[in-house]
């Protein structure tokens, strides 16, 4: 198979690009994004990017910026439409010498985005991703990849589809990658903020083992690149309000203090001096009273939050993460408290 890959790749290389045309939602079609008023940003034409540090690789060239939102909520199954020329039922989706992993990232939208990845799918020791797209294996439709959209706090947000052919990636900067940027509306009952995501570009790099990877060679796996895919389930680090309230129980808690000494005399005169030496839960009062004191960090201290960055080339914030997390590397300019 991989013999045939390689054959295909040669041939059909020049004409073996693609885009993404539409999205469904549970099923519905959305009519067609990739147009003036649509609701993805469209590059001017299906070409990839290949160098892995252009401000490209983020949302593609944009030709077309989007104008709209489509209406989603947390829990909803949505369906990107990759096409190669056209949205036909007859067009070829992608060559299939285009092999590699398909991956989903997602953002708040605005002027600065941090991108989570939301899903993934690469190898699974028979097939690659691509070549389910072009089977129709996700949804019964060609072209289709399908995920489940996490349950997010309402807003406005931005899905970044991606592909990433590796017909060329057994030489650095071979690899093409194609993706765009989805413009939704979450509505819904959703409370779940998104984790703290990567910049796109620097989400990884030109070297890594996923994007630096022997398409022809002997394997039995393949290790998806960029970081680690979001389960959906915990809150980002804004979810973390205790920190605050704990300085206004210990202020609270200090005239206890105060009743212990004016108790200690009395025991005193009644009890013998080895009684006296109960006065020490003065002592313990005042070990209660340093522990409650103490706020727990909170991010952008000394200590990175659950989620939260802690090390990368460039990054210059808390390098330890909180109780109960450890500073995982994700590549050479992004690690996360996990």
């Amino acid at each position: 198979m991989k013999a045939s890959i390689f054959a295909l790749a040669l041939a059909g290389a020049a004409s073996a690009h693609t885009t993404v045309y539409s999205i469904s939602v549970n099923g519905k079609t959305q009519g067609l994004g990739n147009v003036a008023g649509g609701y993805i940003d469209s590059p001017p034409n299906n070409n990839p990017i290949v160098d892995v540090t252009s401000k490209s690789m983020e949302c593609n060239v944009a030709g077309i910026k989007a104008s709209k939102s489509v209406a989603v909520n947390g829990g909803d199954e949505i369906a990107v439409e990759w096409h190669h020329n056209n949205a036909d039922a007859s067009d070829d989706i992608i060559d299939p010498s285009h092999m590699g992993p398909i991956t989903v990232y997602m953002s708040k939208a605005g002027s600065s985005m941090s991108w989570t990845k939301i899903a993934e799918d690469g190898y699974d020791g028979k097939s690659w991703a691509v070549d389910k797209l072009i089977k129709g294996s996700y949804t019964g439709k060609p072209g289709q990849h399908k995920f489940t959209l996490p349950k997010v706090a309402p807003g406005e947000y931005i899905i970044r589809p991606e592909i990433i052919a590796l017909h060329e990636g057994d030489r650095i900067g071979g690899a093409q990658f194609y993706q765009e940027c989805i413009h939704v509306k979450v509505g819904g009952s959703g409370t779940t903020a998104l984790p703290a995501g990567v910049a796109i570009p620097g989400h990884l790099s030109a070297q890594d083992a996923g994007v630096h990877f022997n398409l022809y060679g002997s394997y039995s796996s393949y290790p998806i690149p960029g970081p680690k895919l979001w389960n959906g389930a915990g809150a980002a680090a804004p979810a973390v309000p205790a920190a605050p309230a704990k300085p206004t129980t210990t202020k609270v808690a200090a005239p206890a203090a105060t009743t212990t000494k004016a108790a200690a005399p009395t025991t005193t005169k009644v009890a013998a001096p080895t009684t006296t030496k109960v006065a020490a839960p003065t002592t313990t009062a005042k070990t209660t009273l340093a522990t409650v004191a103490k706020p727990a960090p909170t991010a952008g201290g000394a200590t990175a939050q659950k989620y939260g960055q802690c090390g990368g080339q460039g990054y210059t914030g808390a390098t330890s993460c909180a109780s109960g997390c450890k500073c995982v590397k994700q590549n050479d300019w992004y690690s996360q408290c996990l």
